[in-house]
């Protein structure tokens, strides 16, 4: 088909030079002919022109001579009959118009025609005129209008039938051409289909035509090439064959790489070495870089790329590669330049093979002559390290706060450290003779208080296990060591002794009980706190349903407390509170629980116990308190108290319902008039205490919806300069019976968090502070409170955000106070509302840290900011030496945490002083300030 289009290209290019030809040779005769044409015309017009001239003039010479006008008239008719003339305009010598035929004398003469420019257009008209004049004497002018049209009528039908007879000659050539070009090019077509054909490897001779013309020559000559070339094939494919047996059977994979570093050909064996095919290899655009693993690829492309620039020979070139399955082997590729028989260069010729098993071993080799090279030199220096490491061992044991002590398989001594000796009261003298280890330690001036140590070092179990641990023993000085043995091995495995390991961790102990009892004892009586109350509250509860048994719970506050810290101050409360517990730890037995849960409340749990036995013990509480004899300064008090009784199972179904029947007997005792006790009764739950709560309730409704709470500000000043840091908002309640008093929140927040309404007072609070933030945008930071109730609303912290946003608040001038108690006894939940309140980007403050101490634990969790500590390490800071260790280690700890510090209730400069010296950041109280309706800090 490319052939037939080529010549069919060829036959129409041979078509196309014809036509060009015949019509450049139209255009010439055509040009030429009107050439000689125009010149002709020109000529005869000249000719004519001139005639008529002579003529005319001689015509109207006579008659202008003779003055005979009308003869001169009559002459003009006769004259313009003539064919051509068109017009005769007589002027006499002045140029006036005597007479004039076919010319409107109204009109201006026309001007004379050039001849030299007839020829040029298709005038149809030509003006000219003849002077008439007799003797030199001139007698007129005579204008006449010559006509030339008949003479190019003819020109263009001369024209026209040379370019017809012209044109008919071109077709007829044209058709001559094709034909003969169909003619020429019909045995060419023969020539390229068998040309096709043997280029698909098929030798065919043509059929030779007879006689010598030019194509009966390129047939011939067609078929000599094609037999030629089939058998150079065929020696070539048997070439080709024997080549490939010998390449393609090589112990090396052979590739051919162009002087561009590009692969043009590889045989088989690079399947068998790399697991590559010849055609992926052949697709692969950078083999065999491709093999080179990534850290050794940089340096065999620079070999490759250098051999390939400086035409240079390698030999075993090694790297490590990769085979197409992932696996690695170590590859010696070898290379040399190829050149052709006229010496040009045309690249790399490569061999590849598999050297994994030659480098192995030669690596193994070298690795052992290293290695003998690093014994022999390791030899040499191993005594001058065994002294050095020697000493330092002995340094190191010697600096040691641990007892160590060696001991070889007949449990004589062969190390101690001095360590040893100070924990045993034994001297370096008694150790150092080999002696067996019971003569030694019976000897010791410091023993073990009972038991006899000499038989743990014979047991066969410390000669068995690697390590043995024996636990603590207490020494006759107080002191608590433990005991760990550990075998001795040597390089065979076998045992070479013991080594004992001594440790004082009385002071470890010590701190560990310290920290348990600040877990789980409250600070200021010494009793359990709420914490370790609930525990003992549900191991009770469920020791009694799988007993089948019964147990109590007793539940007492004292009257009006309140007043006495209204009265006398929290100093006095504290006292009084402690004198409370040591009164009733009196009255309560070794297996009953006694707790306090905050504030003034109690609880004391009594397992196995019926309501006689609670009966008579709530008895003793209500007598023992009232015969408390308590003065605070001059003034003296006896208190009393309401408790309230509820025994499990009768009382209650779980743990919950039993704290909770308790509370409501002891509300049931204070409606009783107070100073006695009332076991709970179903039918007295609704009391006069439950409808002051529900009116609580009822009271904290109507005052969120009718502007009945309002917000004072207190202020928290730095330590260092006593500048304002930020402020807190306290919540207050309006009271409607005294216009312009209020009602602390001590009454209300603890009703709002039992009915649940504290949830709606957060928001409330929470909203009027960031109004406050957006009204007063140069004030410094507020901080509110958050109850716990509040961990269990998930929206808190998107509604804290989207009021920052609507009112244009930096979240960072908003702090969120919560209280230790609350985050820790719901971890999980506290966690989660730390994490979504920093999200926001406020600020998040623990308060009344440290009551349980427990928290410490907790700050990785609890991701706070800032850290308030409680004001009950603060009231009495200056007398307690307890509080000021206490408050010097929390500051401590929260300082290293990266956390700031705040002391509440600060209430004199002496405690302030302090403060400044432990390293307090802020501080709270009324000695600085105390809460105002409007703060000046707003402004």
């Amino acid at each position: 088909m490319k052939s037939n289009l080529l010549f069919s290209s060829l036959r129409a290019r041979l078509i196309a030079a014809s036509v060009l030809v015949q019509s450049l040779l139209l255009v010439v005769l055509l040009f030429n002919t009107s050439r000689i044409w125009s010149e002709m015309v020109q000529h005869v017009t000249e000719v004519r022109v001139q005639e008529l001239s002579r003529l005319l003039s001689a015509a109207f010479t006579t008659p202008l001579a003779s003055g005979d006008l009308a003869k001169a008239s009559d002459l003009l008719d006769g004259i313009r009959s003539t064919e051509g003339i068109d017009y005769l305009i007589l002027l006499d010598p002045k140029q006036q118009i005597i007479a004039a035929r076919g010319w409107d004398v109204a009109q201006a003469l026309p001007p004379l025609t050039s001849l030299q420019v007839v020829a040029d257009t298709d005038p149809v008209l030509i003006h000219a005129a003849t002077r008439i004049e007799q003797g030199g004497e001139a007698l007129g002018e005579l204008r006449f209008g010559l006509s030339n049209s008949i003479m190019f009528e003819a020109a263009k039908r001369l024209i026209w039938q040379s370019a017809l007879g012209l044109g008919t000659g071109l077709l007829v050539t044209i058709v001559l051409m094709s034909v003969l070009g169909v003619w020429l090019t019909r045995h060419l077509y023969r020539i390229i289909s068998a040309a096709e054909t043997a280029s698909q490897g098929h030798f065919e001779a043509m059929a030779e035509p007879t006689g010598y013309d030019e194509v009966s020559q390129i047939t011939r000559r067609f078929n000599e090439m094609a037999r030629v070339i089939r058998d150079r094939v065929l020696a070539l494919s048997q070439s080709e064959a024997k080549f490939h047996a010998i390449a393609d059977h090589t112990y090396s994979a052979e590739l051919w790489l162009d002087p561009e570093g590009k692969l043009i050909w590889v045989n088989a064996s690079v399947e068998r070495i790399t697991g590559y095919s010849v055609n992926e290899c052949q697709l692969l655009s950078d083999f065999p870089l491709t093999l080179a693993t990534p850290e050794e690829r940089s340096r065999f492309e620079s070999a490759l790329k250098q051999a390939l620039a400086e035409r240079a020979v390698q030999q075993d070139y090694e790297f490590r590669a990769v085979r197409r399955d992932g696996s690695l082997f170590w590859a010696s590729a070898s290379w040399m330049p190829l050149i052709d028989a006229q010496g040009q260069y045309l690249g790399l010729r490569a061999s590849l093979r598999d050297n994994s098993d030659m480098k192995d071993d030669r690596l193994a080799l070298r690795k052992a002559v290293v290695e003998l090279r690093q014994i022999q030199s390791l030899g040499q220096s191993y005594l001058q390290r065994a002294e050095s490491e020697r000493a330092r061992m002995l340094a190191l044991l010697a600096a040691m706060r641990f007892g160590v002590l060696f001991l070889d398989n007949d449990n004589r001594v062969v190390f101690f450290n001095p360590a040893f000796c100070e924990l045993w009261g034994i001297s370096s003298a008694d150790l150092s003779s080999h002696r067996p280890i019971g003569q030694v330690l019976q000897q010791a001036d410091n023993r073990p208080a009972i038991g006899d140590i000499l038989s743990i070092y014979l047991e066969e179990l410390s000669l068995m296990e690697d390590r043995v641990e024996f636990g603590e023993v207490t020494m006759n000085d107080g002191r608590i060591v433990t005991q760990n043995c550990y075998r001795v091995l040597d390089p065979k495995g076998n045992t070479n002794g013991r080594m004992w390991v001594y440790e004082d961790v009385t002071q470890q102990r010590a701190l560990a009980e310290h920290m348990v009892n600040l877990a789980e004892r409250d600070a200021l009586t010494g009793l359990y706190n709420r914490h370790r109350f609930q525990q003992e509250l549900e191991r009770m509860v469920s020791e009694a349903d799988r007993r089948q048994q019964s147990m109590a719970l007793v539940f007492f506050d004292l009257d009006e407390f309140k007043h006495v810290n209204d009265s006398f101050g929290h100093a006095v409360g504290d006292e009084l509170l402690k004198a409370i517990a040591r009164e009733i730890g009196k009255q309560v037995r070794r297996h009953e629980v006694l707790s306090r849960l905050g504030g003034d409340e109690f609880a004391v749990l009594l397992p196995e116990c019926g309501e006689f036995e609670v009966s008579k013990l709530a008895d003793r509480i209500v007598s023992s308190i009232s015969q408390i004899q308590f003065m605070a300064g001059s003034h003296q008090m006896r208190p009393s108290t309401s408790v309230g009784v509820a025994l499990y199972p009768q009382h209650a179904e779980n743990a919950e319902d039993l704290v909770a029947h308790a509370d409501s007997a002891m509300y049931q005792a204070k409606a009783a008039g107070k100073g006695t006790w009332r076991l709970y009764r179903p039918d007295a739950d609704h009391s006069r205490n439950e409808l002051s709560r529900l009116s609580w309730k009822e009271r904290i409704i109507d005052a969120l919806e009718h502007d009945g709470f309002e917000l004072h500000f207190q202020g928290i000043y730095h330590c260092h300069d006593k500048s304002l840091a930020h402020l807190e908002a306290l919540v207050r309640m309006k009271d409607a019976n005294s216009p312009g008093g209020v009602i602390m929140p001590n009454h209300f927040i603890p009703h709002a968090e039992k009915t649940g309404k504290i949830l709606d007072l957060d928001r409330w609070v929470i909203a009027q502070v960031i109004r406050q933030l957006a009204n007063y945008p140069d004030c410094p930071s507020i901080a509110v409170n958050v109850s716990g109730r509040s961990f269990d609303d998930p929206d808190l912290p998107k509604y804290i955000h989207d009021l920052l946003h609507k009112h244009h608040v930096c979240p960072q001038r908003l702090l969120v106070e919560l209280t230790e108690t609350s985050a820790v006894s719901d971890m999980t939940d506290a966690q989660r509302f730390i994490d979504a309140l920093r999200s926001t980007g406020c600020v998040v403050c623990l308060d009344d840290f440290g009551v349980g101490f427990a928290s410490f634990a907790y700050l990785k969790q609890l991701k706070a900011d800032v850290l308030k500590i409680d004001g009950l390490f603060i009231r009495d800071l200056q007398n307690d030496r307890d509080s000021q260790v206490f408050v010097r280690g929390m500051v401590s700890i929260a300082h290293d945490l990266g956390k700031t510090t705040i002391a509440e209730f600060v209430e004199n400069e002496a405690i302030f002083k302090m403060l400044v010296d432990f390293g307090v950041d802020q501080v709270q109280g009324y000695w600085l300030d105390k809460p105002q309706r409007d703060h000046p800090g707003l402004r």
